[in-house]
């Protein structure tokens, strides 16, 4: 596992819901793209990877399986669209064509017709074939801007992006990835999201 990164976040979920804590494991600090070979050579019991590197290992191991993964943990990662405060100021409308644009992709994707179509795309960024892609799908949920808006909202836990990245900010605080809390709020503008939802989506 490659430490103090969002991998080694998710493990202490994984070990929370089993009942241990992470004194009841030995971790050993692997980069990710060296898991797949790391299980395969019997150094370790198991990895935490992300893709490619876990469908690499579970296709290069035989009877390897996943035993725990991001979709056990809603929320625990959110994947956005991250710009710098003076291209936001600068090209603020294109970007706000950006996000509806995202809109008619996210509903393409949930189009369960479009799925086939869907696999295919994602699975070639990744270097998997649609048919190992389509499982991965299962775990991962694509927001349209009604439902990510949902997620916009200010909270706490994993159902807010808000209350997710002071999580994220604890956990990065008390691993050393730096030494003062952030002020999350600060990173997060769904004013965007809400324009296009109040202007109708289309780009």
């Amino acid at each position: 596992m490659a430490q103090r990164a969002p991998g080694h976040l998710l493990l202490l979920n994984a070990l929370r819901s089993a009942g241990l804590a992470e004194k009841d494991v030995q971790n050993v600090n692997v980069p990710t793209h060296q898991t797949p070979q790391t299980l395969k050579s019997g150094g370790v019991d198991a990895i935490v990877a992300w893709q490619p590197n876990s469908g690499q290992a579970l296709r290069e191991l035989p009877g390897s399986t996943a035993i725990f993964t991001s979709a056990d943990v809603p929320g625990i990662i959110y994947d956005v669209l991250a710009v710098s405060p003076k291209s936001l100021a600068e090209r603020r409308a294109d970007w706000g064509k950006v996000v509806r644009v995202w809109d008619r992709i996210a509903r393409f994707i949930k189009d369960e017709t479009n799925l086939d179509e869907a696999a295919r795309l994602m699975s070639a960024r990744v270097g998997l074939t649609p048919e190992q892609y389509r499982p991965l799908m299962k775990g991962t949920f694509f927001l349209d801007l009604a439902g990510g808006m949902k997620h916009l909202e200010k909270g706490e836990g994993l159902g807010s992006i808000y209350g997710s990245s002071r999580v994220v900010d604890e956990f990065n605080v008390k691993n050393s990835v730096y030494k003062a809390p952030l002020a999350v709020d600060g990173y997060i503008d769904p004013s965007l999201t809400a324009e296009a939802l109040k202007a109708g989506q289309a780009p």
